[in-house]
């Protein structure tokens, strides 16, 4: 019976420090997909805006000479 009640005690122990791993649900991996799908349009829209920039630059400088 001693043991029995360790070894319950250890499980609750055990159980309380690394707990049950949660299953991601649909919802969840498609919240994460569109965040990374956001944060990939940004980006990108970054890098299209810096392009422009560049672009104009060289424009200006072209329409100079």
């Amino acid at each position: 019976m001693k043991s029995m009640l360790m070894v319950a005690t250890m499980v609750a122990m055990t159980f309380s420090f690394v707990g049950c791993k949660k299953e991601e649900t649909n919802g969840e991996k498609l919240d994460a997909a569109i965040q990374s799908a956001k944060q990939t349009t940004d980006a990108a829209a970054k890098d299209a805006n810096a392009s422009a920039g560049d672009l104009q630059k060289k424009l200006d400088g072209a329409l100079k000479k």
